[in-house]
């Protein structure tokens, strides 16, 4: 308790003293008019009850107050929200489960702040329940990150003085980013595994995202807590199987036996690959033994999503040079692209090798006329040869192709660009180069490699440019001396020839499609030396081939980094957005949105330095969010990026049900809380009381109007009454009108 005595005078200083002064000299007055008339001890009896009755009225004057600072239950309250997930079934102290010992707890907490607070009592299991929700039936999982996130937004929780979860924390840390005014102090229910005889699935492998018609692996360990020597034994060697949900059934996949004492008790399962799209679900369990804790965490369920992948790639030549036979292994030796090569045995003969297509047989009779079968891939590459083999109406086509969203990858060569007749074909404008004055075809010797900023920035290339940032001055072996670059075309790669900067790798939109540039035909040459050059040619076209099939994030000018590829509630999302060009700081301007359960929401993107942007994305909830981003130039659009992030977690409940102590002390601590065992209750009460009692608001008593007297009259009126008649009787007795 906390008491002092305050002055809240209602008059100014000034005030306060004139009437001081004229009250002290009203009674020097009366003394002297007094004693010319009476003996001394009568004018002090007759004084007195003036002197008492001034100084009522001074007090009166300066209004004192008792401010006291002792909380009572109605002037603050604290929430105690107690996890009510499936995990807290779990008996782990041998005699109550891990909810009756919450609930316990909370008693004890209601108990310790009575007279300081009102204790609110509340469950969460995904989210915080109302007074009326129900818990969900079967398992009821646990996310700790949206009950956070819920304690600021929900209005009869805001008003809190502290928060108080009783949790054994779930089964995943979350990095949970804001935190509203309410302190939370966070009480871990559970006991030390040490103590358990129990079998976990532990320290899984498990992929997310898988490529259609690829096979994967599974893998975990099998980890026993055995308190006693009985249950140790029993668990030497443990059933393990794998099983895959068909049809709302769990069909068995593989099992095995393991000794979890060896190995860390590694299991792994190869799982076939799948042959349609989807988002499949599988189930790793062990078989239970006799007299363990619990069967929870003996099962972990989880979700593979099986997407496809592969781009389906046709390299289309002439005769099998170098440069079109090294390709043909580059992109045959990449698992994701699926290769359709088609080139000319002999004059007579065409052959079409790899990947077949259904439809690619037309290929045998020449570069087909017909847009249809040439969606068939992701990605067409022309080698060199001259235009007249493939024809004007198979030329239209290839025209169309692109501008209907594929892409075309152009290579250099002998008789490519210029040297090929292209200029005066229906792809002409596909090229990203202007018609050369002085077609050469193509140049041997060495030409340095120069890779501008663009270059450096974009996901295309940006690899590739690091690998040549290591370099020793590398050098392309050839190259074709091209036209200036289209105004809409980006240079990737540049060569020095001489006393020109030609650009030898560019990139040009057309329609919703792109072209790729390669104006040289000896980069396989760097797979062939020492050093770090010899990744580049390989990193080159691996990220070509992906940029151009839409699997590096961003577009054509915008590149998109973000800091994590899962998100949970209560986290934020933070993205590096770079803009790719030669652009005036201020110049490029983005705006973007997101869209979450119906609601889209402004983002807010803030320039970092020149063309480097950054935004952030808060998840409140689970679910998917839609982020949209779109660059703008001089009023202009210049590229787009969208992407879906699904929020959510992916492990089982109660998969790790040992309690996770430093993750829980720092969430309370980045809240302003505190957190303890639940075997130090006490301590976190004691807290709570400290902070309760210091940031309780001040109550002040006035002295004056307040306390009643029986309910009657203030005391002061009184006193003051008292005062007077005190004074009638003096007179009274003094014979004095």
């Amino acid at each position: 308790m906390i008491g002092m005595l305050i002055w809240k005078p209602h008059l100014g200083t000034l005030a306060n003293s004139l009437i001081i002064l004229l009250l002290m000299g009203w009674l020097c007055l009366l003394w002297y008019r007094y004693r010319s008339r009476y003996t001394t001890r009568k004018t002090t009896l007759l004084l007195a009850p003036k002197v008492l009755f001034t100084i009522l009225a001074l007090i009166a004057l300066m209004d004192p107050a008792w401010r006291n600072a002792k909380p009572t239950d109605d002037s603050q309250k604290v929430a105690v929200i107690s996890d009510i997930s499936t995990s807290m079934d779990v008996e782990d102290d041998g005699s109550a489960t891990r909810a009756r010992r919450a609930t316990s707890t909370m008693d004890d907490i209601q108990a310790g702040l009575k007279g300081i607070a009102s204790v609110e009592r509340y469950r969460f299991d995904v989210d915080i329940l109302g007074g009326e929700d129900d818990p969900a039936e079967g398992t009821r999982k646990t996310d700790l990150g949206k009950t956070v996130v819920s304690l600021s937004e929900k209005p009869d929780l805001s008003d809190c003085k502290a928060a108080v979860l009783v949790t054994d924390g779930g089964d995943e840390i979350i990095r949970s980013e804001r935190h509203g005014a309410v302190p939370i102090y966070i009480l871990g229910v559970g006991t030390d595994p040490s103590t358990w005889d129990d079998l976990e699935i532990s320290n899984t492998d498990i992929p997310e995202e898988v490529e259609l018609d690829t096979p994967f692996k599974v893998a975990a360990d099998i980890v026993v807590h055995s308190a006693s020597e009985a249950f140790a034994r029993k668990a030497e060697d443990i059933e393990v199987q794998i099983e895959k949900r068909v049809d709302g059934q769990y069909e068995q996949l593989g099992a095995m036996t393991v000794d979890p004492g060896k190995n860390n008790g590694r299991v792994e399962f190869d799982l076939p690959a799948e042959k349609t799209e989807g988002v499949y679900h599988y189930r790793l369990s062990v078989k239970g033994v006799d007299g363990e804790m619990t069967a929870l965490n003996n099962t972990r369920d989880f979700e593979v999503d099986i997407r496809e992948k592969s781009i389906t790639v046709l390299l289309y030549g002439n005769m099998l040079d170098w440069n079109f036979a090294m390709l043909k292994r580059e992109f045959s030796d990449d698992a994701t692209i699926k290769l359709t090569s088609v080139y000319r045995k002999n004059a007579e003969v065409v052959l079409i090798d790899g990947a077949r297509q259904e439809g690619d047989a037309v290929f045998s009779s020449g570069f087909p006329g017909d847009e249809e079968v040439l969606k068939l891939y992701t990605c067409i590459v022309l080698g060199s040869f001259p235009a007249e083999f493939i024809g004007p109406a198979a030329l239209e086509a290839l025209r169309k192709y692109v501008e209907g969203g594929g892409n075309l990858v152009m290579l250099g060569g002998p008789k490519s660009f210029d040297k090929g007749g292209y200029y005066g074909t229906a792809i002409a404008p596909l090229i990203p180069w202007k018609e050369s004055r002085d077609a050469r075809g193509i140049s041997a010797g060495q030409f340095p490699v120069i890779v501008p900023p663009e270059g450096a920035g974009h996901g295309l290339s940006s690899a590739t440019a690091a690998i040549l940032d290591g370099v020793t001055a590398p050098v392309f072996y050839s190259v074709n001396k091209v036209g200036e670059r289209r105004s809409g075309a980006l240079s990737l790669m540049n060569a020095s020839v001489g006393s020109e900067i030609v650009p030898i790798v560019a990139l040009q939109s057309y329609g919703k499609g792109q072209t790729l540039g390669v104006a040289t035909d000896t980069l396989w040459r760097w797979g062939r030396m020492d050093g770090d050059i010899s990744s580049a040619a390989h990193q080159f076209w691996r990220d070509s081939i992906r940029y151009l099939a839409g699997e590096i994030e961003g577009g054509r000018f915008l590149t998109v980094q973000w800091d994590r590829k899962r998100y949970r509630p209560s986290e934020e999302g933070h993205a590096e957005i770079g803009v790719v060009g030669r652009y005036a700081e201020g110049e490029v301007h983005l705006k973007g949105t997101v869209e979450h359960a119906g609601t889209t929401q402004d983002l807010s993107i803030v320039l970092k330095d020149g063309n480097d942007f950054q935004t952030e994305v808060f998840f409140t909830d689970r679910g998917d969010y839609t982020i949209k981003l779109e660059a703008t130039l001089a009023g202009e659009p210049l590229d787009s990026y969208e992407r879906v992030i699904r929020v959510g977690s992916n492990v089982s409940e109660g998969a790790d049900l040992a309690v996770d102590h430093p993750f829980l002390e720092n969430l309370a601590a980045r809240s302003g809380g505190y957190y303890q065992r639940e075997a130090d209750t006490e301590q976190l009460i004691q807290r709570l009381k400290a902070m309760l009692m210091t940031s309780a608001d001040p109550h002040d008593t006035p002295l004056v109007r307040e306390p009643d007297l029986f309910g009657l009259l203030p005391i002061y009126i009184l006193l003051v009454m008292g005062v007077l008649l005190w004074e009638w009787i003096l007179r009274r007795r003094m014979n004095i009108v």
